[in-house]
């Protein structure tokens, strides 16, 4: 399993059922596959998984491998568009790689999740969150996502360097019932004003730059982020119908 990872990596293309390849996008790092599958790896608990947005299905292939052996395994996927936008790719890498405890469940999340919570609440060991990016749907996939992770459980959501996603994350954060539990980092630009005095001070001759300014600051033209985040569940989600923090 893992070298159809290490392939597609190195490649940076995937190949449809019937052949055609295709270059590769909109797909998680190494580094957040290996978050993905350490969590997982590192937890022989974890064996009922949820993924939401499975694209060509690099991400599915690191849960895949981290649930590798385990008997009462099963990931369960949420994908409207895996065989439209994504021409199946995803759902045919893990038959490549072997893997069959898989469930592919063909509709938009704010349908599919309140479907899958009426069979029962906490029924989740791991949550990836990686599906329509805006505010308002990353907010409703955690909310069913808490409902549906069991304590002792993790919630992963990806993107997190989107202002919208990242806006979601910190208000999880204040849940009594989440902590920390990990992260991937990425980099971004820096922000147009930096840029802009960056580029102003570049006029001025090296000597002068050198005595006034910190030379890491003037080269430094990108800042490191959070691109993925692990929450573990640590506790049942006991808010009361008036919470809320006043620290958002």
């Amino acid at each position: 399993m893992e070298k159809i990872i290490d392939d597609i990596l190195a490649a940076g293309e995937v190949e449809t059922p019937a052949g055609e390849k295709i270059p590769l996008h909109s797909a998680i790092s190494r580094e957040e596959g290996n978050l993905l599958l350490d969590l997982i790896r590192n937890d022989p608990s974890i064996c009922k998984t949820l993924e939401i947005g499975c694209a060509y299905g690099l991400s599915s292939l690191f849960i895949a491998a981290g649930l590798a052996g385990r008997p009462a395994a099963h990931h369960t996927i949420i994908d409207p568009f895996q065989h439209t936008s994504w021409k199946g790719v995803g759902i045919h890498n893990l038959k490549r790689a072997g893997f069959e405890a898989f469930t592919l469940v063909g509709k938009k999340s704010e349908f599919a999740l309140p479907e899958i919570l009426e069979n029962g609440e906490e029924a989740f060991d791991l949550v990836f969150i990686d599906g329509f990016h805006t505010f308002d749907h990353t907010l409703v996939d955690c909310f069913y996502a808490t409902r549906l992770l069991r304590p002792g459980g993790y919630l992963v959501v990806d993107d997190v360097s989107m202002p919208s996603i990242r806006k979601v994350l910190d208000y999880l954060l204040l849940y009594p019932c989440y902590s920390f539990a990990g992260a991937t980092t990425t980099t971004r630009p820096m922000p147009l004003k930096k840029r802009t005095v960056h580029s102003m001070l570049g006029v001025l001759p090296q000597k002068f730059r050198d005595k006034v300014f910190n030379r890491s600051l003037l080269h430094n033209m990108e800042s490191e982020v959070q691109s993925m985040v692990a929450l573990k569940k640590t506790a049942p989600d006991m808010r009361s119908w008036s919470w809320f923090s006043g620290n958002f």
